[in-house]
């Protein structure tokens, strides 16, 4: 949990939403700045959207299909929040909140079936 905020800070905040603008200085509608880099490394992407940086990384690797799935290759996805990021982080294993994008971002991808799992599957 993140720590309470001060009188001042909270004073700040309610200022600000009071004339309409963001700490960062845009108004309550305006959009952040997108901006996406592909690496010079093979499957690594790096997206900013305003001051917030997420690196992804893609890779591939010949397994069995799951017993119950013969015909589905397998998607997996791994989340790292760095401890930059905030105090809240640690290094090591998964915090609770890795493991929770972690699964909204597997039952995301394989509920809207924007990838073919059956298409990653090499031998069915």
């Amino acid at each position: 949990p993140m720590p309470p905020s001060s009188a001042v800070e909270s004073g700040f905040v309610l200022r600000a939403l009071a004339e309409g603008l963001r700490l960062d200085g845009r108004r309550p509608r305006d959009p952040r700045t997108l901006h996406v880099q592909c690496s010079e490394r093979e499957g690594c992407v790096e997206v900013r959207l305003g001051d917030t940086k997420a690196i992804g990384v893609v890779t591939a690797e010949l397994v069995e299909p799951y017993v119950d799935r013969p015909t589905e290759g397998q998607l997996l996805f791994f989340v790292e929040l760095s401890p930059m990021a905030s105090p809240m982080f640690e290094t090591g294993r998964p915090s609770e909140q890795a493991i929770e994008l972690m699964r909204l971002l597997e039952r995301g991808i394989r509920k809207s079936q924007a990838i073919d799992v059956e298409a990653l599957c090499a031998v069915a």
